[in-house]
C-alpha cells in the first residue's frame, strides 16, 4: 500500500477481527527506527484499551527492555519490538506458543536485509498468523531478500498504490518539479576515482562487488555540486517552497552546505539527523517549524500531515525509498482539504553517464506521470 493510505488503520482492522474471532491471544509488531517505533507504541496503546478485554502493550527497543516478560508470557500482550532484536526473541518462544500469535512487520522490505536473513530463516512458519506492511516488499537488486520475504511471509494479497490513492482521494495532488543539472569537472574527477579503485582492487585480489562500485558511483550523484548552486538560484524565484518543507540529502555534510541560502529566507529550520533531537520532529508537525533537513530518519512511516513539499536532492535508483519519501508530503491534511503537494527533484542532463541518466530519467518520466493524476468527483 502506498505511503500515507493507512497500512497502520489496515493492520489494525486486522488485528480486531482476529481479536473477535479469539484467532490470537498476542500481537508482535516490528519494524525499525525509535521514531516509527514509538509511533506504532501510541498506535498499540490506543487500539488495546478500546478491545473488550484489554491487552498490554510492552516495549523492547531504545531504552525499552520488555522483551523477556512478553516471551515469558504472551497471553493479552503486545510487544513493540525493534527488528534487530527477533533473533533473540524468536528463540525464546515455543512452537506451541507461536501458533496464537500474530507478527507483523512494519516496512517488511526492511526484513530482507542479510543480517535478518541469518537469524530468521525458516523462524516464523510456527506463527499462526504473519502479516507484512510495505509501500513495495520487493528489494530492488536483492532477490535473495525478496524470496527470503516472500518464502517466511507468504505472497502479496492485497495492493493499493500512489494513482488508486490519489484518484480516489485518499491521496492529495501534486506537482511535480524538476530541476536540470550537470556535473562539474571535480565530480566528474570523483567519479574516475571510484574507477580507479575498482580497478586497483581487482589488481590486488579484492573485487569490489557490483554494489559497493554503484554505491560510491551513486555517492557523487547524490553530494553533485551544482545541485547547491542552482538550488541558491531557484530559491531567488520560488522562497516560499521552504514553508512545510522536507529536504532530503545523502549525508550531513551535504545538508549543512544548504543551511545559508536557507537563513536567507527562514530562520524556522533545523536539521534533523540521526542523534539528534526528536522535538525537532515534533516541533515540525505542530507547525513550529517550516523546514526539516534530513537523510533517512523521515523516509518511512512518520505521519505528517501538514507537510506539503519534499525537495529531493539524494534519490535512490529503486523505487521504494522515492515512494516513501513522496508519500511524506501526498497525506490528506483534515484542516487544510485543498491541499496540493510538491516535489521537486533532480535530475541529470548530461551526454556522460548513459546508465544514471536512464535513471534519473525513469524516475522523471514515472513522477510526471503520477502528478498528472487527479481525485476523480
Amino acid at each position: 500500500m502506498a505511503t500515507g493510505t493507512g497500512k497502520t488503520r489496515t493492520n489494525l482492522k486486522i488485528l480486531s477481527r482476529l481479536d473477535e474471532l479469539e484467532q490470537i491471544n498476542g500481537i508482535i509488531i516490528s519494524t525499525e527506527g525509535t521514531d516509527l517505533l514509538d509511533q506504532w507504541s501510541k498506535e498499540m496503546d490506543s487500539w488495546s484499551v478500546q478491545r473488550p478485554k484489554l491487552f498490554r502493550v510492552l516495549r523492547h527497543y531504545s531504552s525499552y527492555h520488555e522483551l523477556e516478560s512478553f516471551a515469558l508470557n504472551p497471553e493479552r500482550e503486545v510487544l513493540i519490538v525493534s527488528r534487530e532484536k527477533l533473533g533473540l526473541l524468536f528463540n525464546r518462544l515455543e512452537s506451541k506458543i507461536k501458533s496464537k500469535l500474530i507478527i507483523v512487520h512494519d516496512e517488511v522490505h526492511g526484513l530482507g536485509s542479510s543480517a535478518i536473513r541469518q537469524q530468521l530463516t525458516g523462524k516464523h512458519q510456527d506463527f499462526g498468523y504473519r502479516l507484512g506492511l510495505s509501500a513495495t516488499p520487493e528489494r530492488e537488486y536483492d532477490s535473495e531478500g525478496t524470496e527470503f520475504i516472500f518464502a517466511e511471509l507468504g505472497e502479496v494479497f492485497f495492493q493499493f498504490g500512489i494513482k488508486e490513492a490519489i484518484e480516489r482521494g485518499i491521496l492529495c495532488e501534486f506537482d511535480y518539479i524538476p530541476i536540470f543539472y550537470e556535473l562539474t569537472n571535480n565530480d566528474k574527477e570523483r567519479l574516475q576515482q571510484v574507477y580507479r579503485q575498482k580497478e586497483a582492487r581487482l589488481k590486488a585480489g579484492k573485487p569490489m562487488s557490483e554494489e559497493e562500485v554503484w554505491i560510491k558511483l551513486s555517492r557523487v550523484y547524490k553530494t553533485a555540486e551544482n545541485k547547491l548552486n542552482i538550488f541558491a538560484g531557484f530559491l531567488v524565484e520560488n522562497s516560499q517552497i521552504l514553508k512545510s518543507t522536507i529536504i532530503f540529502v545523502e549525508e550531513k555534510e551535504y545538508g549543512n552546505q544548504l543551511l545559508d541560502n536557507i537563513h536567507t529566507y527562514t530562520h524556522r529550520y533545523r536539521t534533523y539527523y540521526s542523534g539528534e533531537e526528536q522535538k525537532y520532529l515534533q516541533d515540525f508537525a505542530q507547525g513550529k517549524i517550516d523546514c526539516l533537513i534530513t537523510c533517512h530518519r523521515v523516509s518511512q512511516g512518520i505521519d505528517i500531515k501538514n507537510l506539503e513539499n519534499v525537495i529531493l536532492f539524494s534519490s535512490a535508483r529503486a523505487k521504494l525509498e522515492t515512494i516513501q519519501r513522496i508519500g511524506r508530503c501526498l497525506r490528506i491534511n483534515p484542516n487544510h482539504l485543498d491541499k496540493r503537494a510538491k516535489v521537486v527533484d533532480f535530475v541529470l542532463e548530461s551526454e556522460d553517464n548513459q546508465d544514471r541518466i536512464s535513471a534519473d530519467e525513469e524516475r522523471y518520466e514515472w513522477l510526471s506521470e503520477l502528478s498528472k493524476f487527479r481525485r476523480k468527483s
